[in-house]
C-alpha cells in the first residue's frame, strides 16, 4: 500500500508579511515542520505497521527551506530544530514540490499542486509494473529478474514480488524464474498488484500553525478525484481509526462539535487527522505479511519535482491559480515546541548571530531550543551558561512570565 503523508513547512519564528498581496515570503524565513502534522505522521506509520507498504512525505515549498525538514524526517531524532518530537520510524521516501511558479498559492492552488504530485508518484509505480509485465511477455526470465532487481532498488516493487531480504522467500520473481509459476500466472499476479496500487491512503494534518482553514486534505481529495476520474472519499476531524490487515477497510471515529461519528471507508481515501488523534497499537501477528507487502527501505535522496515533472497546469498553481483574495498580513508567533524539564536544552538568554567556520547561527531568543548547533559550539555555550537544560524555573517563567502582581489598597 502506498501511504502518502502531506507535510508543511511553517515559520519557525515571528515574521511579517512583506508583500502588498499578503503572500508570505517563505524563502526568506526559517521553516520548521507544522506541529499539527505530527499526528498525521503517527497515523501514517500506524497504517504501515498494520498492512505494510511504504510511507512517503510530500511537501510543497522552497527547496532550500523544506530540505532540512525532509532530512530530519528520514530517521527519528531526540532533538531537532526542524521536526517536533513525534513517534515514528522515519519516512521511506520524501518528495519536495518546488517551483517559482508555485509561490503565492492559496489552499486551493496548493491542493491542486499536491494532487498533481501524488498523481505523478502513483503513476511511477504503475509504469514500473507495466515495464515488468512487458518484460515478462517479451524477454527471458533472466532479463525479467534483472529488471525486477533494478525496480526493487528504486523502491518501486514490494518484497513479495522481488526482494533480497533473507526473511522474505518465494517471491513472485523467484517462482517465475524457477518455473514454479507460468508466465500467465505471473502477469495475473502483477495485475492484482496494480489494483493494490489503486488502494492508497493520503493523510494530512487538520490545521497549520500559520493558518486555520483545514481545507488542504479535503481539497486535495477533490482535485485528485478530478484527475483520476473517480471519487476519492475524504474524512476530516479523524480522532481515531482502525484498518483491517485483511480487507484494508478503515473504521474511522471523528468528532464534529459534540457529535461522535463512526464511518467505514475503503481506500483510496484521504484522512485529515485531528490534533487529538492517538494511534492504536498494531497487531504483532501481522508482521510476516507486513514485511512481504513492504518495500526495500528508505531512500536517502530527497526528490525535488517542479511543475513540469508533475504535469501541473501553470494557470492553476501559485498566485495565478489562487482565487482567494488575501487581506493585510499580521505578525504571527512561532509554533509551539515541546520542552521536557531536565532533558531539553534551551537558550538561557538572548544571543546575537554566531559565526562558526563561515556558517551563521541565530539569532536566538531566551527559551529557544538549542538544536541543530555543532557539538563543539554547543559545549562552549553550555560552559558559558548561555545554554542549559529546561528547568522548572524556566517553565514557570514561560507560563507566568508576562503576569504582574498588582497591589491595591483596600
Amino acid at each position: 500500500m502506498l501511504i502518502i503523508c502531506l507535510v508543511k513547512g511553517v515559520p519557525a519564528r515571528t515574521t511579517q508579511v512583506v508583500s502588498v498581496s499578503g503572500v508570505l515570503r517563505r524563502e526568506e524565513m526559517d521553516l520548521v515542520l507544522n506541529p499539527h502534522d505530527a499526528k498525521a505522521i503517527e497515523a501514517a506509520h500506524y497504517v504501515k505497521k498494520m498492512v505494510g507498504g511504504k510511507v512517503v512525505a510530500i511537501s510543497m515549498g522552497p527547496e532550500p527551506k523544506i530540505l532540512p525538514i525532509m532530512n530530519d524526517l528520514t530517521e527519528p531524532k531526540e532533538e531537532s530544530f526542524y521536526v517536533p518530537r513525534v513517534s515514528f520510524d522515519g519516512f521511506d521516501e520524501r518528495i519536495i514540490l518546488s517551483d517559482r511558479r508555485m509561490a503565492g498559492a492559496d489552499t486551493w492552488a496548493t491542493s491542486y499542486t499536491l494532487a498533481c504530485g501524488i498523481n505523478r508518484y502513483i503513476k511511477n509505480h504503475f509504469e514500473a509494473v507495466d515495464k515488468l509485465i512487458e518484460a515478462v511477455k517479451n524477454s527471458t526470465a533472466e532479463d525479467v529478474a534483472s529488471l525486477a532487481e533494478r525496480l526493487y532498488v528504486e523502491n518501486l516493487l514490494p518484497n513479495y514480488i522481488y526482494s533480497k531480504l533473507p526473511t522474505v522467500r518465494q517471491t513472485l520473481v523467484e517462482k517465475y524464474t524457477s518455473g514454479e509459476i507460468s508466465k500467465e500466472t505471473f502477469i495475473s499476479e502483477l495485475d492484482k498488484h496494480k489494483q493494490d496500487l489503486s488502494r492508497f491512503i493520503i493523510l494530512a494534518g487538520m490545521k497549520t500553525s500559520d493558518g486555520e482553514t483545514g481545507n488542504t486534505g479535503p481539497q486535495t481529495a477533490e482535485a485528485l478525484s478530478t484527475m483520476l476520474g473517480r471519487l476519492i472519499p475524504s474524512i476530516a476531524f479523524v480522532r481515531e481509526f482502525e484498518i483491517s490487515p485483511d480487507s484494508g477497510t478503515i473504521l474511522v471515529v471523528r468528532k464534529i462539535g459534540k457529535t461522535l461519528q463512526r464511518l467505514r471507508v475503503s481506500p483510496p481515501c484521504v484522512l485529515t487527522i485531528d490534533s487529538h488523534y492517538e494511534p492504536r497499537v498494531p497487531y504483532a501477528s501481522q508482521q510476516k505479511k507486513v514485511r512481504a507487502n513492504s518495500y526495500r527501505g528508505k531512500l536517502s535522496k530527497v526528490l525535488v519535482w517542479d511543475a513540469d515533472v508533475i504535469g501541473a497546469d501553470p494557470s492553476k498553481i501559485g498566485f495565478m491559480g489562487s482565487p482567494t483574495i488575501v487581506g493585510p498580513g499580521y505578525e504571527i508567533g512561532k509554533p509551539p515546541s515541546q520542552k521536557f524539564v531536565g532533558e531539553t536544552l534551551i537558550f538561557k538568554q538572548n544571543v546575537d548571530k554566531i559565526e562558526v567556520n563561515g556558517k551563521v547561527y541565530g539569532p536566538f531568543k531566551k527559551g529557544d531550543l538549542a538544536s541543530n548547533i555543532p557539538e563543539q559550539l554547543l559545549n562552549k555555550l553550555k560552559e558559558d551558561g548561555v545554554v542549559g537544560y529546561f528547568s522548572l524555573e524556566d517553565l514557570v517563567d514561560e507560563v507566568f512570565g508576562e503576569m504582574k502582581l498588582v497591589h491595591r489598597a483596600v
